[in-house]
């Protein structure tokens, strides 16, 4: 596996890490408590993550 690769798989991994995190913060905890400011954080930060893998993909090319 090269590192390129490994990197888009990461940069992936973190943005179902950003989903599950807004999901949990959105209530869909033990508890049912609602935490909004990381319900926020969490889509910003998945919008940044989606920003930045396009961006990768785009600017870095794989072998063929």
């Amino acid at each position: 596996m090269s590192l390129k690769i490994f990197h888009r798989f990461f940069v992936v991994l973190c943005l179902f890490l950003f989903a599950f995190t807004g999901y949990w913060a959105a209530g869909g905890n033990a508890t049912a408590l609602v935490t909004p400011w990381l319900v926020w954080a969490s889509a910003a930060g998945a919008a940044a993550v989606t920003g930045y893998f396009v961006w990768h993909v785009r600017r870095v090319r794989l072998p063929a």
